[in-house]
């Protein structure tokens, strides 16, 4: 009721003024001039006072619009968001990028991500990895995955990681093999082929040669210790070996420390003959004659090893090659040629061919100088 009062007092206030307002109007119009510049606008008073309040009003009313829409609060809102898709996109650069080991790169993204503003993606990111210990820590990994699945890679890194750490190593070489990007981390890869190597070297040969992503040169050397173990591992059984050499180009099959594991391998399954052509084929590439000594394990007759050895004599011999001349000629019993390419390859400083030397003394019943020989190879001395 009291409230009512109120208005009605109101309103005939209102009322009573505008009456009197009108009998002023009526009473004086009164006149308002504005100069400017050469020009002249004249009018009453009344309807200047009119035109004036209706600008002020007009004024009023679009401030409080423009306050309302806020363009400003449009434009920050604008930039924000696109600050967060630079940030997103950039964290998920940065992760990517020290995954594959390019560290200049992921700190380039991180700049970028800091001068956006940060990512929510990277505190996420670094509570997973920090939680690896935790009990509940496949819960964690599951709910982020499916939260961020661009960043699967990451959450399965550290989860290769983590059984790494805890010593399950069977159960982390099936997350790797199971996972080919996940062999393209090059920290992971590296712990993978290792233990790949001790126990299915026949399997990372094939591995090795499909990884991407890689230095050949790096490539190569892991090929050829690869094929070096299984070739080892399959020593004695046929069916093995050839499973291992299978999986090689031409070129890879020739490279010269595939040719020395192969022929341990067919000496190890009596494959002597095909040993001995593998042998011919590593003597004709450059700088591989020191390793003739394959040769003394090859059970072909010792006068194609004397006249593959006479066939192939460098101008200027190495100790292991004047030994292996010396071992063949002893075996030949051809005392002369053999003593003389064995005191060579002693002089140079080749202890093994000492100890022909010896017992080619003795089997010539030459016992002073076998005994001062074994003499100075027991003190180390060389002549």
């Amino acid at each position: 009721m009291t409230r009512l009062m109120v208005w009605i007092i109101g309103l005939a206030i209102v009322l009573l003024m505008g009456g009197v307002l009108a009998q002023l109007m009526l009473k004086d119009a009164g006149v308002i001039m504005l100069t400017w510049n050469g020009w002249m606008v004249e009018t009453t008073f009344w309807t200047g006072t009119g035109i004036i309040l209706s600008t002020v009003v007009v004024l009023l009313l679009l401030s409080a619009v423009f306050r309302k829409m806020a363009p400003t609060r449009w434009m920050s809102n604008y930039r924000n968001r696109r600050d967060q898709k630079v940030a997103k996109k950039e964290t998920l650069v940065a992760i990517e990028s020290w995954l594959k080991g390019s560290d200049d790169r992921s700190l380039v993204a991180l700049q970028k991500v800091i001068a956006a503003g940060g990512s929510d993606r990277l505190p996420a990111a670094i509570s997973l990895a920090i939680g690896m210990d935790h009990g509940d820590w496949m819960e964690r990994y599951a709910a982020f995955v499916n939260e961020d699945p661009e960043l699967k890679l990451f959450a399965e890194a550290l989860q290769a990681e983590r059984l790494w750490q805890t010593g399950k190593v069977d159960d982390f070489i099936q997350w790797m093999q199971a996972r080919f990007q996940l062999r393209q981390v090059s920290w992971l890869r590296e712990r993978f082929w290792q233990v790949m190597l001790k126990k299915d070297a026949q399997g990372l040969v094939s591995i090795v040669n499909e990884a991407a992503n890689i230095q050949p040169e790096t490539r190569q050397q892991w090929l050829v210790t690869s094929v070096a173990a299984a070739l080892e591992q399959a020593q004695g059984s046929p069916e093995k070996g050839i499973n291992v050499l299978k999986v090689l180009s031409k070129h890879q099959k020739n490279l010269p420390d595939i040719i020395v594991a192969d022929v341990r391998y067919l000496v190890s399954i009596a494959q002597h003959e095909q040993a001995f052509k593998r042998i011919k084929l590593l003597m004709s590439q450059s700088n591989q004659l020191e390793r003739i000594d394959l040769l003394l394990s090859v059970g072909v007759e010792n006068i194609q090893k004397l006249n593959f050895i006479e066939s192939i004599q460098p101008p200027s011999p190495g100790p292991v090659f004047c030994r292996t001349a010396g071992v063949v000629n002893l075996n030949q019993q051809l005392w002369g040629n053999a003593q003389s390419w064995l005191e060579q390859a002693w002089q140079a400083g080749d202890k093994p061919a000492g100890v022909y030397l010896a017992q080619l003394f003795e089997q010539r019943k030459m016992t002073d100088q076998a005994t001062r020989l074994y003499r100075e190879l027991a003190t180390g001395f060389y002549l």
